[in-house]
């Protein structure tokens, strides 16, 4: 539909009217300069009422408190203690080490892992899927199937109700999480009750919240919402980045090095030490940069408003009030307008300082979503995240040499279709198949086989 139509087009899906674009200059409106203007609505609530109203389903001044709220938990202190990243990674290790030189399905490990470290952190509490505990195993596959079932009625909106006319297939999953959370916010209101008065820090986020309201619901709502930020944006990087290491060894080999050289094999990395890793930086960007852990979204006009024109000169595009802008994230991340003739490649070389003054859209960083999206991006969980992946990966590099995709190994529909090769895009290099619910990942899981010694 790009290519044919442009930029910026209007469209009508299941009778319902659409502006859809991937101008970052309309992305800059909406999220940065006019960014009261735009609103989810509460339509986009209804579709995706099984996540309540946290911070990134609120709008305007609900949305507001719900950032006022959590902000203060994400200090710097605070993201710069790695320790539970350590304490959980090494559990990961330890499974990837039993599998070494055997197939492994890397992705199910990111995501356990993830899930373990956003509930210590978020919630206090011990998951331990990577240890295959009996709640856990209910607790992610729940998370993963809501999200699919959310994205299904993204893509079926408006009529998404007439597929749920037998019953909301949200529930049965939602039963389960809440099953696993609203026990842990009740004890934690039970203790604010207990220790009234005390002015003690909080360790964790739900603390924080505790501290601010006792409404269960409001706490279970913001919770879910960093939870699920937590595990699958972050897990979505990680896999798509070892991914990418994985089909560029000469990168992979780089990077070990800068690793290597700063902390040997041994060392666990600080908060100090991620901060003077430029590929590592570089690789991160890029991989954000190709794969956006969220593809696309979707906002609406509070009023009716207009959108910048694509070609200076233009005409700007009226847009009526509660017209739905869906907007490609990946689109704009891909073009070669802004990043070049291969824009398709994954190249962190793009992103490293000596380089800059070449980089299309790094001169001007609205083309790149991650880093200009204005008031409404949470940039303190964005900086948890990043010290995150590059824990992970800086002890994944540490204690493997060689990582290899197992094509073998592979489900059939993880693999990408024979016609793909000679196809034009990004799908031409992909040795997996991409997957998008609400956020990315690898159809079938991302086989891999790892080796500490080559």
């Amino acid at each position: 539909m790009i290519r044919r139509y442009g930029r910026t087009f209007n469209m009508r899906i299941l009778g319902e009217n659409r502006i859809v674009t991937s101008d970052p200059a309309h992305i800059q409106r909406m999220f940065a300069t006019d960014f009261e203007g735009w609103e989810k609505g509460d339509k986009f609530r209804w579709q995706m009422s099984a996540l309540g109203l946290g911070v990134f389903m609120a709008d305007a001044d609900l949305w507001k408190f719900h950032r006022q709220m959590t902000r203060p938990f994400f200090s710097r202190d605070r993201i710069s203690n790695l320790e539970i990243f350590s304490r959980h990674c090494e559990n990961a290790l330890s499974v990837l080490k039993s599998a070494e030189g055997v197939a492994i399905d890397y992705q199910d490990i990111a995501f356990r892992f993830t899930l373990d470290s956003a509930a210590e952190f978020l919630l206090g509490v011990r998951v331990h899927s990577l240890r295959d505990d009996e709640t856990a195993q209910s607790f992610g596959p729940a998370i993963s199937s809501l999200q699919h079932q959310l994205a299904q009625r993204s893509r079926t909106a408006p009529l998404w109700p007439l597929f749920e006319l037998k019953g909301d297939k949200t529930r049965k999953n939602l039963e389960v999480i809440r099953g696993f959370v609203q026990p842990i916010i009740k004890a934690a209101l039970e203790k604010k009750e207990i220790n009234q008065g005390s002015s003690a820090e909080s360790e964790t986020l739900l603390d924080e919240l505790v501290g601010q309201t006792t409404d269960p619901k409001l706490i279970m709502d913001q919770t879910m919402n960093i939870l699920f930020a937590a595990r699958d944006t972050t897990a979505a990087t990680i896999v798509f980045l070892t991914y990418a290491l994985a089909t560029h060894p000469a990168f992979l080999t780089r990077l070990r090095a800068e690793i290597l050289t700063q902390l040997g094999e041994i060392r666990i990395p600080t908060f100090e030490d991620i901060k003077q890793m430029k590929l590592l930086r570089a690789a991160i960007n890029e991989t954000l940069r190709l794969f956006p852990p969220v593809p696309g979204n979707v906002r609406s006009a509070v009023k009716a408003t207009t959108l910048p024109p694509n070609t200076p000169g233009g005409k700007p595009y009226y847009i009526p009030k509660g017209a739905k802008v869906p907007f490609s994230i990946m689109t704009m991340h891909k073009s070669k307008e802004y990043w070049g003739e291969d824009a398709d490649m994954w190249d962190p070389d793009r992103f490293l300082d000596e380089l800059l003054a070449h980089a299309f859209a790094w001169a001007n960083r609205q083309v790149y979503f991650i880093l200009k999206s204005g008031r409404h991006i949470l940039i303190f969980v964005v900086q948890f995240a990043y010290q995150e992946i590059s824990f992970f990966i800086i002890r994944i590099l540490q204690s493997f040499e060689s990582i290899e995709l197992a094509p073998d190994a592979q489900p059939p529909e993880s693999l990408p279709p024979a016609s793909w090769a000679n196809g034009s895009g990004r799908k031409k290099f992909e040795k997996i198949r991409p997957k998008s619910d609400l956020t990315m990942s690898v159809q079938g899981g991302l086989w891999l086989r790892l080796k500490s010694r080559v």
